[in-house]
Parts: structure tokens; sequence; C-alpha cells
């Protein structure tokens, strides 16, 4: 790829990357983020033996505390709009994934830099999602993150 352009169709650089959206750019730069599960741009795919292989790995794809909590957000989002689509309107449960996976995706293109582990391994990770769910609920969430050897990065949301 050209350093002047984006491409080899714009040879003298007059599309910047400066032109595309925010969510282009993230979406290009998918195969470059580092530590990922899943690389679209690549053939990078981790093989993982059991869940708890898996939740180990699925930790540290979770360092940031505001990625834990754009998770949080989600799944307690999703939680409430299953409920009350089964009490009150069924057409609510469209939302469920897009609000639970839309606040987790964010979380992972623009807080934690990095693919969610969903491409990837779709199942663990909603099993791991609900496991950190819980943990947060009861404030345990800390302790596992050093029991598994990874220090919490304090930051603010």
């Amino acid at each position: 790829m050209p350093k002047s352009g984006l491409n080899s169709h714009d040879p003298g650089g007059l599309i910047h990357r400066h032109s595309r959206s925010r969510a282009t750019v993230a979406i290009s730069r998918i195969g470059d983020f580092k530590g990922s599960a899943f690389s679209i741009g690549g053939s990078k795919e981790m093989n993982f033996r059991s869940l708890e292989e898996f939740w180990a790995f699925y930790v540290s794809q979770h360092s940031k505390p505001s990625t834990r909590r754009w998770h949080f957000a989600g799944t307690l989002s999703s939680i409430v709009l299953f409920i009350y689509s089964l009490l009150f309107n069924w057409w609510f449960l469209v939302f469920v994934p897009v609000c639970g996976y839309g606040l987790a995706w964010y979380s992972h293109f623009f807080v934690e830099r990095n693919v969610p582990a969903t491409f990837g391994h779709p199942f663990w990770s909603l099993l791991c999602d609900f496991r950190m769910f819980g943990l947060m609920l009861t404030g345990k969430m800390d302790r596992e993150i050093k029991r598994l050897g990874k220090r919490p990065i304090l930051q603010g949301f």
C-alpha cells in the first residue's frame, strides 16, 4: 500500500485517511489489532482445549476496566430487553443481540483496540461474557484478574 494514498488506485494520494469515517478506519484496521483471537485480514485463529483455557484468554482481552463496564452495560441491557420482550412485546427480541453485542463490540474496537473474541469463538465468548457479568455483579472480577496473573489497569471510565 503506497504511503501517499489508501490503495494503488490512488497513486497521487488524493484520497486521504482523514476523509474516511472512524468506523471505516476501525474496521479496516481489524487485522492490525494486537492480541486478537481472530484476524479477519489473515488466517490467525487460536485454538483452546477447554473453556477454562479460553477464559484466561478472554480476561486478557478485557484488560481495561472501561471495556468490562461496556460489556456489563450491554449484558444488563440485553437481559432487561429479553425479559421485557417475554412479558410485553416479542418484537423487542430483535434488540437483545443488537444492544448486547453493539456495546461490547464498541468497547473492543474503540476502547480496548482489539477484535472481539466472539468472531473466533462465539459460544465460548457468550458463556465467558455471562461469567464476567456475574463476577462484576458480585465484585469478584478484580480478584479473578489477579488469580489469572493479570493486574487490573486503573483508569477512569
